[in-house]
């Protein structure tokens, strides 16, 4: 076999014995895009509460060792990411630099695919090169690319930018709501992060959401029983991964915020807050807010990622405004079908 041959194969799901956790887990510290959401956890836990069609866990090897890896699924001909909805940041796994490698998880996994369309890939981050190695691989399969559109995720930077993130949880604001609540009884600030110590308090996370969003246009999640699996098995999964972070804010005797968020490879992620929404005049998101700052500095993090989005409120505190793309991948002869 030459140095450059290289093979795929589907893998038998998430449990196929040839290639458990810890292999998907240091492959993915191979690639560009180390990513909670491309974490075998998540990718699991994801498949296991909003999976549909066919599941494509499409890998390539090179001398019998797996070198990349790419999480997909199918559905009506078309081929997307495990994990698209819900997981702000998606990409390959492994190393798809070399032409051949990334030629084989596409062809692999079209190969696959009845009536095949072509792919959507939800939420690449700029700074991942897959973009260009997408143009190049459908240039030589025969498929066109086009950019599907952009999201900016606000983030501050806490060591590039040391002093304004020391400054952040002390804005004029974050502190006199704070001041405002402790004044009239004391605040509890809980920050857990081992799985069994989480679970119970995530009904009262859900039904505080629920709450918030009721009188709203737009309802919460956790009123749909998927999410609501999804986020227990999470839990239960990344139990002893040490990068979940779940943080309770009591005063006077009761939940007044929460927030389910993770700290993975030194980038501390802003992903679902809530609040009590009767308090809504004692702005408990900005004391939750200032409370997951000062807990973020306090453990090194390089990054406070704020998610998908461009709220008012993250342009406070971003330093910098990145960016992922959607990009699709589709067989010409589709794309005449559908305009014909």
């Amino acid at each position: 076999m030459s140095p450059t041959a290289v093979t795929g194969r589907c893998l038998e799901g998430f449990d196929d014995p040839s290639f458990g956790s810890a292999q998907w887990n240091r492959l993915l510290t191979r690639g560009r895009s180390d990513l909670v959401f491309l974490t075998w956890e998540w990718q699991s836990a994801w498949w296991q509460c909003f999976g549909r069609g066919e599941l494509l866990l499409m890998a390539v090897e090179r001398e019998g060792e797996v070198v990349a890896l790419a999480p997909l699924f199918t559905e009506a001909g078309m081929v997307y990411f495990v994990g698209s909805g819900g997981s702000d940041y998606l990409d390959f796994i492994g190393d798809v630099t070399r032409p051949e490698v990334l030629d084989a998880l596409l062809q692999a996994a079209r190969e696959r695919v009845a009536d095949f369309i072509g792919f959507v890939f939800y939420h690449v981050p700029e700074s991942s090169a897959t973009a260009g190695h997408l143009a190049e691989a459908g240039a030589r399969l025969g498929l066109r690319l086009f950019n599907e559109g952009e999201l900016a995720a606000p983030a501050l930077e806490l060591v590039a930018q040391r002093e304004v993130a020391l400054a952040a949880p002390n804005k004029k604001s974050l502190v006199r709501h704070e001041r405002h609540l402790s004044r009239e009884a004391a605040l509890s600030v809980t920050h857990l992060r081992a799985g069994e110590e989480i679970l119970p308090h995530l009904e009262d996370f859900f039904a505080q959401h629920r709450d918030r969003w009721a009188a709203t246009p737009h309802p919460s999640l956790f009123g749909d029983e998927r999410q609501r699996r999804f986020y227990r098995r999470l839990t239960a999964v990344a139990a002893q991964t040490g990068w979940l972070r779940f943080t309770r804010l009591d005063w006077k005797s009761r939940p007044i915020a929460f927030h389910y968020g993770v700290c993975y490879r030194e980038n501390y992620l802003w992903y679902k807050p809530s609040f009590a929404i009767d308090l809504a005049r004692y702005s408990p998101g900005e004391v939750l807010l200032r409370q997951l700052l000062l807990a973020a500095l306090a453990e090194g993090a390089r990054t406070f990622d704020f998610g998908l989005g461009e709220e008012q409120f993250k342009a406070r505190f971003a330093t910098q405004v990145n960016q992922v793309r959607t990009w699709g991948l589709y067989a010409p002869e589709a794309l005449a079908r559908n305009t014909a």
